[in-house]
């Protein structure tokens, strides 16, 4: 777990309202990898200049040919035989090729199970250093939190601007305390996905807690009682916890993979995003659903 500093984002309008992504199990090198929706987001956050993402956690597949869910028909088929030996290298590659666009807007970067698992393995861990000097962001981890500081300032020729900080700012807005996890366990039904984030939530002290790993779309707000300074009144404080989808199809045409072979539910496609405004202390979280493949049956 990493306590991974400070982000001071400065912005212009008074009442802005700021988005955050949790891009998670993108999956790449697998055939069954989206990048059609990774494109989606990639332009959807590039459009919005109070737009601001974290890598989740399994941006690579990595699964070779010594792991046993190897399948050679499961690999995109843009990678060569000779791309096996530096599969390290072209997740860099493609982290670069999609992400560089929108690096300036990236709060940190996380490993997953599939990342690590391999670049342990094979003793390339600075692969993910990699990853994290391609988009310029801070390495957090397969866990970690950050605290974003909101600064006001109606004078900026642009309308947000994200820094990496040291200390927080003398002045500010609002304080956003963040925890994110790429996630863990293998539960398949709802009670269960939304059981291991509230695990999450009980376990940290977080306004908003991030996870992915279960290849779902979910949001919901967690509640505590809270008595007021001098125990006179009960009030209420609210984490609100985010379970981000994935790139990776489940079932997706002309191959077999592990997904579909484990019996799982089909991928919620594309990340799920918070939504705050620092003028209120108003943090919101939401799921978004999209028809695949359905045109003709509508």
């Amino acid at each position: 777990m990493e306590a991974s500093g400070i982000r001071i984002i400065y912005y212009r309008d008074k009442n802005a309202e700021f988005s955050f992504y949790d891009i998670a199990d993108i999956h790449f090198l697998n055939r069954g990898c989206s990048k059609i929706h990774v494109k989606k987001d990639v332009d959807r956050i590039q459009k919005d200049p109070l737009a601001y993402f974290a890598i989740g956690g399994d941006y690579g597949d990595f699964i070779n040919v010594s792991d046993k869910r190897f399948d050679a028909s499961a690999f995109d088929t843009e990678l060569k035989v000779n791309d096996l030996n530096i599969l390290g290298s072209k997740i860099v590659e493609l982290m670069r090729e999609y992400y560089s666009p929108i690096s300036d807007r990236c709060i940190g970067v996380l490993w997953g199970n599939h990342d690590k698992k391999y670049l342990s393995i094979k003793s390339q861990e600075t692969i993910h250093n990699e990853v994290c000097d391609q988009l310029n962001a801070p390495n957090m981890g397969y866990s970690g939190f950050v605290d974003i500081y909101f600064v006001h300032n109606p004078r900026m020729p642009k309308p947000s601007k994200l820094i990496i900080a040291f200390n927080p700012p003398e002045k500010f807005t609002a304080k956003l305390r963040i925890f994110i996890h790429h996630g863990s366990g293998a539960a398949n039904t709802a009670g269960g996905k939304i059981n291991r984030l509230k695990a999450f939530v009980d376990m940290v002290d977080a306004d908003l807690v991030m996870m992915g790993h279960v290849h779902e779309q979910m949001a919901k707000q967690f509640l505590r009682l809270l008595p007021n300074h001098d125990c006179t009144e009960i009030g209420q404080k609210v984490t609100m916890g985010l379970i981000t989808g994935s790139y990776l199809k489940t079932y997706a045409p002309d191959f077999t993979g592990y997904g579909e072979i484990a019996g799982y539910a089909p991928a919620a496609l594309g990340a799920t995003r918070a939504r705050y405004i620092p003028a209120e202390m108003s943090l919101t979280v939401e799921n978004r659903g999209e028809n695949v493949g359905t045109r003709g049956n509508q």
